[in-house]
């Protein structure tokens, strides 16, 4: 009788911002209403120790009127327009293959809006 060997877990998990992307979604999304002063706004925050490096889009778009024109469409058109770092989707491919060994769930975490991540990731990393 042959013992059948379990698969060791595994959770693998990605900033998107800066690690996945290489463009911030911030400055993406930003461009694409029209507000031009997103890097002062983040300088802004950071000088005040308000937000936690990262989450400055997060609390803009909670509290910047600026960003009160932001629609629900605006972060997955924001997502499409990011560009993803090399080797992304292989890293998907392999982490999704099926090892011998070895099984891996492969999730992103991001201070930005959900809707950019999966719209960026879409086809690549299941959403959440």
């Amino acid at each position: 009788m042959t013992k059948l060997k379990k698969k060791k877990r595994y959770l693998v998990a990605s900033d998107f911002d800066q690690t996945l992307s290489f463009n911030d979604s911030g400055h993406v999304l930003g461009k694409l209403v029209g507000i031009a002063d997103f890097e002062q706004k983040v300088k802004a925050l950071a000088g005040s120790h308000l937000v936690q490096q990262g989450a400055e889009l997060a609390y803009l778009l909670r509290h910047d009127p600026a960003f009160r024109s932001v629609r629900r469409e605006h972060p997955i058109e924001t997502g499409k327009r990011v560009r993803l770092t090399d080797d992304v989707v292989l890293l998907a491919q392999i982490l999704a293959g099926d090892l011998e060994e070895a099984q891996f769930q492969f999730v992103v975490i991001s201070a930005a809006p959900r809707e950019v991540a999966q719209s960026a990731l879409e086809g690549i990393v299941p959403a959440a």
